[in-house]
C-alpha cells in the first residue's frame, strides 16, 4: 500500500528497503520459533532481491541490539540517497555491522492536506 501511494504523490522519491533485527537471524530462539513453522529469517540475498524488486535504491541491514553503528550507518545510507549518492552496488561486508562504509555509500514525510501546497512539497518527498 505504502509503494502506491509513494509512487502517486512522490513519483522521483528514492526508497532505501532496511531489514531491521539483524541480531535475530542467528538468535537460537528465534530459529527454534521459526523452524516449529517451517520457516528461515530473511537472508541477505531475499532483502537484496526484494529491494530490486520494488525499485529500492539501496537494501540495509542493522541491528540496534548487537551495535548502534549499525543503525547509524543506515541513517548515512539513506542520507546518501536522499542527495544522490547511493552506489549502485553496495555491498555486504563481513563486519558485524553488515555494511561497507564509505562515502559513495549510499525519505516518509505526511504530505499536507492542501492540495496545492501537497504538489509543491511532494517534489522534494523522501522516505524514511
Amino acid at each position: 500500500q505504502w509503494q502506491g501511494e509513494t509512487q502517486e504523490f512522490c513519483p522521483n522519491a528514492k526508497i532505501v528497503l532496511v531489514g531491521c533485527k539483524l541480531d535475530m537471524r542467528t538468535d537460537l530462539n528465534t530459529l527454534r520459533e521459526l523452524s516449529k513453522q517451517r520457516l528461515i529469517p530473511v537472508t541477505h540475498e531475499q532483502g537484496s532481491a526484494l529491494a530490486r524488486q520494488i525499485g529500492a535504491v539501496a537494501y540495509a541491514e542493522c541491528s540496534s541490539k548487537v551495535s548502534e553503528n549499525s543503525v547509524r550507518d543506515v541513517f548515512h545510507v539513506t542520507t546518501l540517497a536522499s542527495v544522490n549518492r547511493v552506489h549502485k552496488n553496495l555491498k555486504r561486508s563481513n563486519s558485524k555491522r553488515g555494511l561497507k562504509r564509505a562515502s559513495q555509500m549510499p525519505g516518509r514525510t505526511d504530505l499536507l492536506a492542501d492540495t496545492e501546497i501537497r504538489k509543491d512539497r511532494a517534489k522534494s518527498c523522501s522516505i524514511m
